[in-house]
């Protein structure tokens, strides 16, 4: 956090914007290449070039998210079945 890029900004403006970017890309410098490895991995096209440990933990989380989605959506149903 550096107080002199928000300051007292209620906000978003396009200049705080800017200048949260700019601060942002100076301290992580490859945060942009990564974010797009992570993107491009997630491609089906792609996932052949992967190698098998990162494509089984990705298969691992999805399946972990979708069981969680699908717990979260049986809890709500049951839910407003109460109501």
């Amino acid at each position: 956090y550096d107080p002199s890029v928000l300051g007292k900004a209620k906000s978003l403006t396009p200049t705080i914007y800017k200048k949260v970017g700019d601060l942002f890309r100076e301290r992580f410098v490859y945060a942009g290449w990564a974010h797009s490895l992570l993107f491009v991995a997630e491609l089906p096209s792609f996932r052949d070039v992967l190698p098998d440990d990162v494509v089984a933990e990705m298969d691992e989380w999805r399946e972990a998210e979708m069981a969680k989605k699908a717990k979260e959506k049986k809890a709500k149903m049951k839910k407003k079945a109460k109501t």
